[in-house]
């Protein structure tokens, strides 16, 4: 029977334990996309104990980062920060995979360029106005998701995940809250994979059939009209086909529309707004039984998320629901010694997350990521 602490092997990929340190947007990253010490120090505090670290969402694209110091992939003078990051997590002991990411109309303003990508011009931020992509852009964007694998290669990157989640541009084509396009890349859940689809198949083509895939996908959006469960399963099977070896289970635990009135004799804003942070009073392991219906329905290993860091809900996850591996977030931004004290079992060692969502609001505000119980941030 499989534990937390035993080995698993995903391709070329000999993982130590089932623990995996979620990707998490510090803000640590430059202006430019490069790596700092800052990041460097974060991570290897957090390199040392899990099988897999999956390093935060790196854009594809200068006009796709989450936030100003989001990392990149995109240009080749990325590359060499990106070989210290990796070798500075693989030397204490953890795989490195990388997320690519392109944060859509979630991007921060930037009055100099083409931004704010779009399925189906659906706004989430006042200062940014969502472009609706012509086939021009996607075609791009295929290449530019292509050209950022090639380059995690050249890194040293162990595996890549795509983020096809948490509502930034790939999960918005996916999702029929935010897209509405009555060309091919529009319709019903297979037809809105079809960018999805294609960005798999070029990156596949491009690595080759044994480097690791992962996929960040949500297994529902707890928002009225938001992508369902069978919708996700739909869509992750056709995924698989076209090359995914791991998912990445994640979800919109709660959001909706509002409107935004920046002055009411003038005008308004409806704006989509969706978290995939569990509530207070939601459970650790919330969300086991979205992962363990992929696993049921494709056959590929899997990751579960939600509030992991403490309690019995990771080894239950693994041992009774066949989970391949357990992703812990915010419980490592507080106590990065999370994963070393639930291995040896000690639990009541561990230094926990209150839930502020302080981490968040930080970087909301463009900020450097920040914590309300650890202090001493990056470390």
């Amino acid at each position: 029977m499989a534990t937390i602490n035993s080995k698993l092997t995903i391709k070329k990929m000999s993982i130590k334990n089932r623990l995996v340190l979620a990707p998490i947007t510090t803000n640590y990253g430059s202006q430019d996309g490069l790596v700092t010490n800052d990041i460097l120090c974060f991570y290897k505090e957090r390199s040392r104990d899990v099988g897999i670290l999956i390093v935060e969402a790196t854009s594809v694209q200068s006009s796709g980062r989450i936030v100003p110091g989001s990392l990149g992939l995109w240009n080749d003078s990325q590359i060499p920060g990106m070989t210290k990051l990796v070798k500075t997590i693989q030397q204490e002991g953890a795989l490195a995979v990388v997320q690519l990411n392109h944060a859509g109309p979630r991007c921060p303003p930037d009055k100099n360029q083409k931004h704010g990508f779009s399925p189906s011009d659906v706004a989430f931020r006042p200062d940014v106005e969502p472009i609706e992509m012509d086939t021009q852009d996607i075609e791009l964007l295929i290449n530019d998701f292509s050209k950022a694998a090639i380059r995690a290669v050249k890194a040293g990157f162990d595996g890549i995940e795509i983020h096809g989640a948490h509502l930034y541009l790939l999960s918005q084509f996916l999702s029929p809250l935010t897209n509405k396009r009555k060309d091919r890349y529009g319709g019903d859940a297979k037809d809105r994979a079809i960018l999805a689809l294609e960005i798999v198949r070029k990156v596949r083509k491009e690595l080759g059939r044994e480097y690791p895939i992962f996929f960040r996908i949500n297994a529902v959006e707890k928002i009225d009209g938001g992508q369902t469960l069978e919708d996700a399963l739909v869509i992750g099977s056709l995924l698989a086909d076209e090359g995914v070896d791991v998912f990445d289970v994640s979800l919109i635990a709660h959001g909706g529309f509002k409107v935004l009135e920046d002055n009411p004799k003038v005008t308004s804003k409806t704006l989509l707004a969706g978290s995939s942070a569990l509530p207070k009073d939601q459970p650790s392991g919330a969300n086991v039984a979205f992962t363990t219906a992929f696993k049921e329905r494709i056959g590929l290993p899997v990751i579960a998320v939600g509030k992991f860091g403490i309690g019995k809900a990771a080894f239950k996850a693994v041992e009774n629901e066949k989970i391949d591996m357990v992703a812990i977030g915010r419980q490592m931004i507080c106590d990065p010694k999370t994963a070393q004290k639930m291995l040896a079992g000690n639990d009541k060692d561990i230094i926990a997350c209150d839930e502020c969502l302080k981490c968040f609001a930080t970087i909301g505000k463009g900020a450097p990521m920040a914590c309300k119980v650890n202090k001493n941030l990056p470390f």
